[in-house]
């Protein structure tokens, strides 16, 4: 499955539990889970199958553990 889309199924049920239940820092999560996967593509990390539809001129290509992996990084930064 692609890696983006599962993060991102997630992090939206996140946001819908984090919106019923008033837990505003779940929601705040979900956001910056979300930022942080789009930072990490950004910076030119990604699989190889957004690395064949990227702009980018030199991407690291990574397996899905590596990517996960980048975006959990990325992630730590942000919290």
């Amino acid at each position: 499955t692609n890696s983006i889309a599962t993060i991102f199924s997630c992090s939206f049920a996140l946001k819908k539990r984090g919106e019923l239940d008033g837990n505003t820092e779940l929601s705040a999560f979900a956001e910056k889970l979300e930022a942080a996967c789009i930072r990490t593509v950004e910076e030119g990390k990604m699989t190889k199958s957004l690395s064949l539809i990227s702009t980018c001129e030199n991407p690291v290509v990574l397996n899905s553990l590596e990517f996960i992996q980048a975006i959990r990084e990325t992630l730590d930064k942000m919290l």
